[in-house]
């Protein structure tokens, strides 16, 4: 187990093979953090700013470099901020930047799922401001060329959840409020039309993923750290999921609860199995590692082991 701090704050996010894409703040302002590592050790690091805040927030890892997505050019608050424009960026092998595209979606935009698509890049988030907040999804062209954008929903609140693969389109997956939250399924052909929608479960969802078949939604119910596997329902204590591991017989959920960074294993016909990882923080359970943050902000980084 290592532990990095790289300014006041220092915020792993997620990985893209052997690239660690996270947020870290200098004092000041918030950059994009590009971590290399070997196991729990970081090797290299990048980081890419500019005007206002810079956000990491996504990444894959393809055959000549990586794709990664983020919100820049914002102005980090409470409420989730304000200004930002949803960001990709292609990098090559050592981490330059081959190109960006930065996109003004409803003045405040973010792009937390990247999804390569044979032709092309579909990208998705959550948009706008509270009281008018909605989704978009989008598709890019390998060279970083915007091919189409929508955007839709007008609710009070809204989280990004997933975007998945769904038969010969898409789903994207969010957690919505008017009077309670909800979390719904919205379905797209491969153009981005909308074909139809769906409430799922009341609660919100913080990621998705398909289990043997089923659609695994984690996040928090009230107060308590929650899933919907299928149809059904694992709650625990005071806390919240925040990542999902699929592997062939069991799930792997990483999180806080009660107040402490913990894993949680999920077998069927078997309670789920907490493992306490440190005190006062959260985790994320990012393949075949976990990394996560303390209650000072500084990041641990470990190996996942059996």
């Amino acid at each position: 187990m290592r532990t990095y701090s790289f300014g006041t704050e220092t915020v792993p996010v997620a990985l893209a093979g052997d690239l660690l894409v996270g947020i870290v703040r200098d004092g000041k302002n918030y950059r994009i953090m590009l971590a290399r590592l070997d196991g729990e050790e970081i090797v290299e690091t990048r980081f890419l700013a500019g005007e206002n805040d810079w956000e990491g927030h996504s990444g894959v890892k393809l055959d000549d470099g990586y794709l990664i997505g983020g919100a820049v050019e914002g102005t980090a608050t409470p409420d989730g901020g304000e200004g930002w424009k949803a960001y990709l960026a292609k990098l090559d092998g050592n981490l330059n930047v081959l190109w960006e595209l930065k996109l003004d979606v409803r003045s405040n935009g973010a792009v937390h799922s990247i999804l390569p698509a044979g032709d092309g890049i579909i990208i998705a988030d959550e948009t706008g401001r509270p009281g008018n907040r909605g989704f978009f999804i989008g598709k890019v062209s390998p060279e970083g060329e915007l091919l189409w954008l929508k955007d839709f929903g007008s609710w009070d609140d809204v989280l990004f959840t997933a975007l998945l693969p769904s038969g010969n389109g898409l789903k994207l997956i969010g957690s919505v409020k008017d009077r309670r939250w909800e979390v719904r399924a919205f379905d797209f052909d491969e153009n981005g039309e909308l074909r139809g929608e769906e409430a799922l479960a009341e609660g919100i969802a913080l990621t998705a993923c398909l289990w043997n078949g089923e659609l695994v939604l984690a996040g928090y119910r009230g107060e308590n750290f929650w899933l919907r596997i299928g149809e059904r329902d694992v709650e625990l204590g005071k806390g919240s999921a925040t990542s999902l591991l699929p592997l062939k017989n069991k799930l792997l959920v990483g999180g806080e609860l009660e107040g402490n960074a913990v894993v949680v294993e999920i077998s069927e016909g078997r309670e789920p199995k907490v493992r306490k990882l440190w005190e006062n923080g959260w985790v994320e359970v990012l393949g075949g590692i976990v990394a996560g943050v303390t209650e000072d902000w500084e990041m641990v980084i470990a190996r996942l082991s059996s």
